[in-house]
């Protein structure tokens, strides 16, 4: 076979290029050519441009209506990505979870109970608080939105709400770019407004990140609103003025914490150079302070911690499947592949980017348009030093500067051609048109058509079903933490339930019918469509309980190390996966995790059952032990094993049976597993 191609990195660098392939990109060929024609004959631009209003220089009535047509036209396109691309739902690998994290705020907590077997109902981007407590370890400053959302029934009208905010501070902040440069640079602010509000309409970019359930878009609207709060404070002499910055900047202390940082830099420059220091400075605190209380309250509930970072505890102790680049040219690679990605999603076409540069170049550069750059510049510096991931434990996104850079292109063209400026905007926004149409529309349909091609669940397909209550079992995360609702029962509505393909499925199946006999089904979803057909356990009638470690994934509680889900081909483990122990240094590494008890009648004797654990070993040398704990996780064992796991073959191990006496629920019983001097697997516990 011969040795595969390299990739050309001209060719990732150009990106993809073609004909319009879909219906928003037709229309947006249409209109680009429109704007760019009329550009270049005579009268045609401000016939074109008058119509829009975009030449209402002075007209406060004028100005109002085309912020409100033009927010609108933001928020109808917003909705119309969802329908286009996302195909009707969250689609973000991460949006799930913050899907579900707005729910559960809608309820007015941070955290919520889960009833037995907790497996059941936990899934990826869960933390959890024993003994029956989970919560997400997204911060929550955009769930709260999603919330507010959740109460009217409306959650996906969160992200076009943002997008109409995002044109009117857009506008504004353009403006007091403007403003700011003063009589030297000829500027008309309405002009330049105008054209950054034109260019945040079309982009592409915000329209994803406002239609998805995910933080960067409302994040983009706290840094536009704080910038332009502290610019126009400073120049008013208004320290009050600053309480609006401190309040956005507050809100993204809660929703992105690492975004704060650089617009923190800018508003406390401001404040420094104010006249009123101390006022502003204060104003700016009170503001902020609900945000940040916020953030340690949902901490606090998360983990019992206010000053640590859920996100960062759950990744430092569950070591996720798909490997982390290792090598620094891998990390440099991808962050300059993030970095072209981002000038393509600036304005849909790569070269409008460079518009960027006269507004700092030394004839046009003034302190509100040098401390813009700044926050775009730290920004891009933010990710090229991998900062999110190494603290805040998530991905960051450029798609958060979006409305700052618009605002510095509408400034630099607005001053760099004033002469011909509405010339110049209708060929501005025409190429970002026709950008989208022939470039920038087939990463978007690549997004659209990705994994499945549509959202891991739609409340639709139960609709057409007729299921309105019982259980519904799910085979990935995604379409679990979209389906949850937090507190519903099986027979009072839909209950979601994490398929697990063992024994875990069984009891909450039984669960549920000795509690109102709800019928249960299985959400089925592929690329060409989705169902719910009805299910039952494989086994109802077996005398033993097979219980698969894997299914604790991810763990509950890890200290000391961090644990793994490694598939394993070998025919003796059950499940083709284990659950995979790694102590951090000469430090022992425990993991608990729930050992369900099947339900036993209220009035009965105690039961005794026989517990048989099996491991697997890993070859290499290393130390296990397993305790059976009943109540608290951190009491005295009632059955012990330990281990030794010699350098040699993998091979699998069943440890010897032993007899214990578990209460009835809602008594709790745990198997601890302890890891010392390398890593240790389990595979499965039988119960019998």
């Amino acid at each position: 076979m011969p040795a595969p191609t390299p990739p050309d990195p001209s060719a990732s660098w150009l990106g993809t290029w073609s004909r319009p392939a879909d219906h928003p990109a037709q229309i947006a060929l249409a209109l680009g050519c429109l704007l760019i024609v009329s550009a270049i004959i005579p009268g045609g631009t401000r016939r074109i441009l008058s119509a829009l209003d975009f030449t209402g220089v002075g007209d406060h009535a004028r100005t109002r209506r085309f912020l409100a047509v033009t927010a609108l036209a933001a928020a109808f396109l917003s909705i119309a990505y969802v329908d286009a691309y996302l195909h009707g739902g969250p689609r973000g690998l991460d949006a799930p979870i913050y899907w579900l994290q707005g729910r559960v705020l809608s309820h007015g907590s941070f955290s919520w109970t889960v009833p037995s077997p907790i497996a059941s109902y936990r899934a990826r981007g869960l933390i959890a608080a024993l003994p029956d407590r989970l919560s997400g370890i997204f911060p929550p400053g955009y769930p709260l939105l999603l919330a507010a959302g959740f109460l009217v029934g409306a959650p996906m009208l969160v992200g076009p709400i943002i997008s109409g905010g995002l044109v009117v501070f857009t506008w504004l902040l353009t403006r007091e770019l403007a403003v700011h440069a003063g009589e030297r640079n000829a500027v008309r602010p309405e002009q330049a407004a105008g054209l950054a509000v034109g260019l945040s309409v079309v982009c592409a970019a915000l329209r994803r990140e406002t239609a998805d359930t995910l933080p960067h878009g409302a994040a983009a609207l706290a840094i536009a609103v704080a910038l332009t709060s502290a610019l126009r404070g400073w120049r008013m002499r208004e320290p009050r003025l600053f309480a609006i910055a401190g309040l956005a900047l507050g809100w993204l202390v809660s929703a992105r914490p690492l975004a704060a940082l650089p617009m923190g830099g800018a508003a406390i420059t401001l404040m420094l150079r104010s006249e009123r220091r101390r006022e502003a400075l204060a104003w700016s605190i009170v503001a902020a302070a609900p945000g940040i209380a916020l953030l340690l309250g949902a901490d606090h509930a998360a983990i019992g911690r206010a000053f640590a970072s859920p996100a960062a505890m759950y990744t430092a102790s569950v070591t996720e499947i798909a490997a982390p680049l290792t090598a620094a040219s891998h990390d440099a690679a991808k962050a300059l592949g993030e970095v072209r990605v981002h000038l393509m999603d600036i304005a849909n076409f790569e070269p409008l980017a460079l518009a960027l540069f006269l507004g700092v170049s030394s004839k046009r550069r003034t302190l509100a348009s040098s401390l813009t750059a700044l926050v775009v510049a730290a920004q891009f510096a933010v990710l090229a030093l991998g900062l999110y991931a190494r603290f805040a434990r998530s991905a960051g996104s450029l798609s958060e500067i979006l409305p700052l850079e618009h605002a510095l292109i509408g400034y630099s063209v607005a001053a760099a051609f004033s002469r011909s400026f509405e010339r110049v905007a209708a060929a501005t926004v025409g190429l970002a048109l026709g950008g989208f149409a022939v470039h920038a529309a087939a990463a978007h349909a690549a997004l659209g058509s990705s994994d499945l091609g549509r959202p891991h669940f739609e409340a639709d397909v139960l609709q057409e079903a007729g299921i309105s209550r019982g259980l519904l079992f799910f085979d990935d995360d995604q379409g679990f933490e979209l389906a949850a609702v937090p507190g519903l029962e099986a027979s009072r509505g839909v209950q979601a339930v994490r398929l697990r393909g063992d024994d875990h499925d069984r009891i909450a199946y039984e669960t549920a019918e000795a509690n109102g006999h709800a019928p249960a089904h299985r959400y089925v979803v592929t690329a060409a469509g989705a169902s719910a057909p009805s299910w039952s356990p494989a086994s109802p009638g077996a005398i033993f309980w097979r219980f698969e470690a894997e299914s604790d994934w991810p763990p509950m509680l890890v200290s000391g190390g961090s644990a793994s889900r490694p598939q394993v081909a070998t025919s003796c483990v059950s499940g083709s996966a284990v659950l995979a122990l790694s102590p951090a240094g000469q430090r022992d590494a425990r993991l608990t995790m729930e050992l369900p008890v099947p339900a036993a009648p209220i009035a009965g004797p105690m039961r005794n059952w026989t517990v048989t654990p099996r491991i697997y070993q890993l070859g290499q040398t290393a130390e296990g032990s397993l305790d059976v704990v009943v109540g608290s996780p951190s009491g005295s064992p009632v059955a012990h094993w330990s281990w030794r796991d010699e350098a040699g073959g993998s091979t699998c191990r069943d440890l010897p049976p032993a007899g214990v006496e578990l209460g009835r629920p809602p008594t709790k019983a745990w198997l601890v597993l302890t890891a010392r001097g390398g890593q240790v697997a389990l595979d499965r516990t039988l119960l019998r």
